[in-house]
């Protein structure tokens, strides 16, 4: 008798998920519930739609097939209570679904500092296809927005913003851009890049304040009390994951959603999956660790034999109107640097190696052979060989070798 798999959640873990069920042949039944209206779009692609360049149609990521059959979309829903010990979950609209197994896909949410009167109007983030459309329709004439958070996220909806004609600048925190992705000079020629676009930067700092007029949002105090103009405040700082329910229905969580290599929660017949997981100490913001844990419970629910799902240093990429930016492997580990500088191209690369391999990779301006260095990083590969033309990319190093044996 075919199973029923409950699946809660309809966010881009599920879409990888549907996907990897899709290529084998099985008979569960499955059913996804969702709170947004739409299911399993691009969230990568909002900044697109943000700034125009895409519509919602073009977010979808599932075909006909995959959606098709044996998977029943409930949307517009949310999932109020699971019951783990009668198995069922119980919805807002007073459904009482029942299952043999579930998946917790609940994602991830902004994380918002806790500050006095955030709930005006002009205080936004973008997380939704309906927060992008929501964006869209603010009037963006001479208006001045502010996004908080120079990460993968906030540098994203900044590129919408400004393309949208607001007066656009960013708040970070730290000294440079993505820095957790770049090394600082890095960070430097893509805050360069940006401000060529008409982005400005305010680093090492912070909002303190909300200053209203008439509950509108009218400026910001900044952490070193300088005031600046602000009609549109998007925050863009990181993810929570979102653990509420799973932590209500008795399942243990720490950050996330506790999990083991097999994503098993700690109760039998209940999994969980993407940005709500924690795995060790591990949280989970990128496509590429989701993809990994999609497939590894691709096989659990179709009980094949299979690896788990293993912790690994998981590149970054960020295309933002022609800006190219490719970082993978270990940044800030010691080790023997090889840069190249094209200040008037405005291309870097940095390239460290410790005993011979490649251990990491930061690529501005120029991300050609970016998947062939992570796989000499992920290989660990002696490149001892080929040296001084790794800078140069693979076609390069594959010519010399041939010429060097032919020699």
């Amino acid at each position: 008798m075919s199973q029923q798999i409950i699946i809660v959640g309809a966010g881009m873990a599920t879409a990888y998920l549907l996907q990897a069920l899709a290529r084998h042949q099985h008979d569960l039944r499955i059913t996804v519930i969702g709170d947004e209206p739409e299911a399993c779009y691009n969230r990568v692609m909002l900044s697109a739609v943000l700034a125009g360049e895409s519509v919602a149609q073009d977010l979808q990521m599932l075909d006909t097939q995959v959606g098709a059959g044996a998977v029943n979309f409930i949307t517009g829903t949310r999932v109020e209570s699971v019951q783990l010990d009668n198995k069922t979950v119980c919805t807002d609209k007073g459904e009482t679904l029942g299952y043999d197994r579930l998946v917790m896909a609940t994602g991830a949410s902004v994380h918002k500092p806790d500050l006095e009167n955030s709930w005006v109007g002009g205080v936004q983030e973008l997380r939704t296809l309906r927060d992008a459309q929501r964006l869209r329709n603010i009037a963006s004439h001479g208006a001045t927005a502010v996004v908080v958070g120079g990460g993968l996220l906030g540098l994203e909806a900044a590129d919408g913003l400004n393309q949208l004609g607001f007066s656009t600048s960013v708040l970070h925190r730290r000294p440079w851009l993505m820095n957790r992705q770049l090394n600082r000079e890095g960070g430097e020629l893509l805050q360069c890049k940006l401000e060529k676009k008409g982005i400005s930067f305010r680093l090492e700092k912070s909002v303190s304040r909300l200053v209203l007029q008439r509950e509108k949002l009218v400026a910001l105090e900044l952490n070193n009390a300088e005031q600046i103009a602000c009609d549109l405040l998007v925050f863009a700082t990181g993810i929570n994951p979102n653990k509420c329910l799973s932590a209500a229905s008795g399942l243990e969580t720490d950050r996330g959603v506790l999990v083991n290599a097999y994503m098993h929660t700690s109760q039998q017949h209940c999994y969980a999956l993407g940005e709500c997981t924690q795995l060790g100490q591990q949280c989970f913001g990128l496509v590429a660790p989701v993809r990994a844990q999609a497939e590894v419970l691709a096989r659990q629910l179709l009980d094949m034999d299979g690896p788990g799902f293993e912790l690994e240093d998981w590149p970054t990429q960020l295309k933002i109107s022609g800006v190219d930016i490719f970082s993978a492997g270990q940044l800030q580990q010691p080790g023997e640097e090889l840069v190249l500088r094209d200040r008037g191209a405005g291309i870097y690369r940095r390239l460290l190696l410790r005993q011979g391999r490649l251990v990491s990779a930061v690529l501005v301006g120029d991300k050609r052979d970016a998947s062939w260095y992570r796989e000499l990083i992920h290989s660990a590969q002696d490149v001892s060989g080929f040296r001084n033309q790794l800078m140069f990319g693979r076609t390069t190093c594959e010519a010399m070798q041939t010429a060097a044996a032919a020699a």
